[in-house]
């Protein structure tokens, strides 16, 4: 059992299905997008599937109370950029992002394994809903009136049934609070694993236990919207944009051209564009936990 768990974790890690055996006859539409994404050499469908990020004047800011939204990075590491970007995103909406700054581990995936400690700490210190969020990203859109329609403990995307953690909401309850205690709990017994393979776990055995434990909303794409990713319908409606500093990280891994890492890049580039007035304020300025 431990062998097949284990491989079914690194096939996660994997852009394609393993099996291409009757390419493309038996590939869905959405794993054939992600085919096309890895390998396809234009541009012009990536730009073309681009949901423009708002300029100043499309900004609308919502009156109405919000929950916190909260984040964390490594120190003395790119991410602190990130960070910096994402506040700045916020902050022309009137939302502000409680930051914490860890110390790495030395490894990007036993980075992102520090994940439930963070937000654990974070339930125990604040009442009311929260909203996690990659540091990576940035805001297009006030996100509390939809959140605050869902009723249950926790939300979270799934894409083709993978989860990606990038985007969580936690809200106020005593499953939420168990929840992170066991994702806590796994994940420090084996930090090598990625944390969105340990928390789809957990989810996926409790949603097939007799009696379920856990409330699972599940969010749309435009709450973790990955900017190039074709296999997301497009939307005029996007939330909140992933913008895969996981790339940067890995690139070492990768020889020759990285397009996808190129891609990045120039989508950062056009919104620090937009954001450059607020991501020059001084990265102190930000709420901390």
């Amino acid at each position: 059992m431990r062998a097949s768990r284990d491989h079914g974790r690194r096939a996660n890690y994997r852009c394609l299905p393993s099996d291409l055996n009757g390419f493309p006859h038996k590939m869905s539409s959405k794993l054939l997008y992600r085919f096309f994404d890895c390998f396809s050499a234009s541009k012009s469908k990536y730009r073309n599937h681009v949901v423009p990020f708002p300029i100043d004047s499309q900004i609308i800011i919502s009156p109405n109370a919000h929950g916190k939204i909260v984040g964390f990075y490594t120190s003395n590491t790119f991410y602190e950029h990130e960070a910096a970007r994402m506040v700045a995103s916020a902050k022309r909406l009137g939302l502000l992002v409680h930051t914490t700054v860890v110390d790495s581990t030395g490894s990007w995936v036993r980075n992102a394994a520090l994940k439930p400690t963070f937000l654990l700490e974070a339930r125990r210190a604040h009442r009311g809903p929260l909203l996690y969020v990659d540091v990576d990203a940035v805001f297009h859109r006030d996100p509390w009136p939809v959140m605050t329609t869902f009723s249950c403990d926790l939300a979270v995307y799934r894409e083709e049934d993978r989860l990606i953690s990038a985007t969580i909401l936690l809200h106020d309850t005593p499953a939420t609070l168990r929840l992170l205690e066991v994702w806590k709990q796994r994940c420090d017994q084996d930090p090598e694993i990625w944390d969105q393979i340990v928390l789809q776990e957990i989810l996926d055995e409790d949603r097939a236990s007799e009696s379920p434990q856990y409330q699972v909303g599940e969010l749309p794409p435009s709450f973790c919207w990955i900017f190039d990713r074709l296999s997301n319908a497009k939307s005029d409606a996007v939330y909140i944009e992933q913008l895969q500093a996981s790339r940067q990280a890995k690139a070492h891994e990768k020889r020759g051209r990285n397009k996808r890492l190129e891609r990045r890049k120039e989508r950062i580039d056009t919104i620090e564009q937009i954001l450059a007035p607020l991501m020059n304020a001084n990265i102190d300025d930000r709420p901390k936990l």
